[in-house]
């Protein structure tokens, strides 16, 4: 029989120099503080593992930071109340094949619940059910493509392949009461959603998503409430240090969920919270109160298309000058003589990571959109 039952939703969740003394330590009351009590009242925590479980780390090469702790780590995150973690992220694959197949056996050994990730790609799109108080929860993650995704033959994230995932999102909600998609993806630091972004959350409802929250951003977007759903456009962190001047770095969401049969639907509660330089808290009253205002003013401005549309345009453009000098090249007496001399110009002019990062650009679904937009919206005088 149901009853009333409360989930918690976290960000992201990465040691960094300044925590990594208390995973260390296994000081779950020095890094949570009073968020401590949000998880232990509540009936089921979950949020997303940014880094890779090993003891024998094996970075690999690639594009931006490499993330990763020891594998006892996940004991302090299993103290704290955290229950169950989704391994779909950017980073998950940092170590490799065998960095996801340790982060797997290190949720294993404590009896910590995963999902997101598998052996293979077909491995990682099994979505996750669990039964909080009678109520049958599921939740499909999804991680853009980087330097992280299962394929055939490889263990890795799962990414979303909108020729099959959609209609299986929607054979999967006949199954569970209330279905949660986390979609790690969109660009850092941005708090609107993207066209393309907005279009595939709001697809995710259509086809049976009761909410879905955007992850990855390292800030706190927006929120939309569409058809009968909820989308949060960029939770911001949960725990991943502190950043001397950067509030929206240092700010994030925990989204609390309220089920009770005497509701036509949950309830859902945004908790403020914010990390200091000893771990997280909850933010005071007051300042939380304003935060959520912030948030709610902006979200106003989300169903207009050509607000999104003009927003991500201005956002693109301030973005050129990083993007540009990745995907161009020195011009066609370049490109001839390169191919005279069989690439040998571009291992002299390219360094290695150049060429890495020019692929992720193109490769990368998020980072792909800015370069069209830009293409798209260059003016060549």
């Amino acid at each position: 029989m149901k009853k009333k039952a409360e989930i918690i939703i976290c960000g992201d969740l990465c040691p960094t120099d300044d925590t990594r003394e208390y995973f260390d330590k296994q000081d779950c009351d020095s890094l949570f503080n009073n968020v401590l009590p949000i998880f232990d009242k509540a009936d089921f925590v979950l949020g997303n593992l940014e880094f890779v479980l090993t003891d024998s780390p094996s970075p690999i090469t690639k594009a931006g930071p490499v993330l990763f702790g020891n594998t006892n780590y996940i004991k302090l995150l299993k103290n704290a109340g955290i229950q169950a973690v989704s391994l779909a992220n950017n980073h998950i694959k940092d170590c490799g094949e065998s960095g996801v197949l340790s982060s797997m056996n290190a949720c294993k050994k404590n009896d910590v619940e995963f999902f997101g990730v598998g052996e293979n790609i077909s491995k990682a799109k099994e979505p996750y059910i669990k039964i909080v108080n009678g109520y049958k929860i599921g939740v499909v993650a999804f991680a853009e493509q980087e330097f992280n995704v299962a394929t055939d033959t490889e263990y890795g994230a799962n990414f979303l392949d909108p020729y099959e995932d959609f209609d299986r999102i929607e054979e999967f909600k006949k199954r569970v009461d209330y279905l949660i998609i986390l979609y790690h993806g969109g660009i850092e630091y941005y708090e609107y959603p993207s066209p393309l972004l907005q279009k595939k959350c709001r697809k995710f409802i259509e086809k049976g998503a009761d909410l879905v929250t955007c992850q990855h951003s390292h800030c706190i977007g927006t929120i939309e409430d569409y058809n009968e759903g909820t989308i949060l456009y960029g939770q911001g962190n949960t725990l991943f240090g502190y950043r001397e001047g950067r509030n929206t770095w240092n700010q994030g969401l925990l989204i609390k969920l309220v089920f009770d049969d005497l509701l036509e639907k949950p309830e859902i509660e945004m908790i403020p919270i914010h990390a200091t330089k000893k771990g997280i808290t909850l933010m005071e009253k007051d300042k939380g109160s304003e935060l959520l205002e912030q948030m709610n003013e902006r979200s106003k401005k989300v169903t207009d298309p050509i607000f999104i549309e003009t927003k991500w345009i201005e956002f693109c453009n301030a973005k050129k000058a990083l993007y540009l000098p990745y995907l161009f090249g020195f011009g066609r007496y370049f490109i001839s003589l390169n191919r005279i001399l069989k690439n040998k110009l571009v291992s002299i002019f390219y360094s290695k990571r150049a060429i890495r990062t020019n692929h992720n650009i193109i490769r990368c679904e998020a980072h792909n959109e800015v370069i069209h937009t830009i293409l798209n919206n260059l003016k060549i005088k």
